[in-house]
């Protein structure tokens, strides 16, 4: 049996439940939960206050590997800050370990994405915060939507269709581009990755399934996990 650790702005157990169904069954997750109430950086700030007491607790676990989620959390401090950040946390503990703006950045050197799209769910402020950090590692957003949500509950409250309405005219308009990012694990896309990628014959990275990767292949198990898009269909 394998253990994540895995630190993510207001995690529940009903979160959880959407990564088991991508999780092979035999890894169990360990979670924390930032305390995000709004996207403004005075609750991320506080919310890094918070982080490295529960990097901290989750060293009592027996961890295979320790994932840090929240996109937006991770870029409010500027472009490199995940590697700041993942510094920081070996002097606490030498768990491998990783975040999910380091993955999603892996994971669009492995599919080929140099230039994307992304819809997201976000407001326009932190959709522009989030493109520059991209760039700083060489992966350029052409066009952008999002549905400016102000804060998590929002997103949660949202149909997986909502991103096919967001990301269909993003791609229908930019026909040039190599793939599509949707950011937010709160944004509950992971049902429509397939058929996106199916129709528009591009590759999908998204944030849950982009985290899964990195883990599942630090943790040497290359089995392919089917139905949630090109990416984690290398494996």
């Amino acid at each position: 049996m394998k253990r994540i650790g895995l630190i993510s702005p207001n995690i529940s157990e009903e979160f959880l439940t959407d990564v088991y169904r991508i999780l092979p069954p035999d890894i169990t997750v360990e979670g924390r939960g930032l305390r995000v109430r709004e996207f403004t950086d005075q609750e991320f700030a506080r919310a890094e206050s918070e982080f490295f007491g529960l990097v901290r607790e989750l060293t009592e676990y027996s961890l295979d590997f320790l994932m840090v989620t929240g996109e937006l959390f991770l870029s409010y401090k500027g472009p490199g800050s995940d590697r700041q950040l993942l510094e920081a946390v070996g002097e606490v503990t030498p768990v491998p370990a990783s975040t999910v703006l380091t993955s999603v950045t892996d994971a669009c050197r492995e599919l080929g994405l140099k230039r994307v799209v992304m819809a997201t769910p976000f407001p326009e402020d932190q959709d522009t915060r989030l493109i520059h950090f991209l760039e700083h590692d060489q992966i350029h957003v052409k066009a952008f939507r999002g549905l400016a949500c102000e804060n998590s509950r929002q997103i949660w409250a949202l149909p997986a269709e909502s991103g096919l309405e967001v990301a269909r005219p993003l791609l229908k308009e930019n026909p040039d581009v190599d793939g599509l990012y949707m950011p937010c694990n709160k944004w509950r896309i992971t049902p429509i990755i397939e058929q996106l990628e199916q129709e528009f014959g591009k590759p999908v990275v998204t944030n849950t399934q982009a985290w899964i990767w990195t883990a599942l292949r630090a943790m040497k198990l290359d089995q392919p996990v089917e139905g949630y898009g090109r990416l984690l269909a290398r494996l």
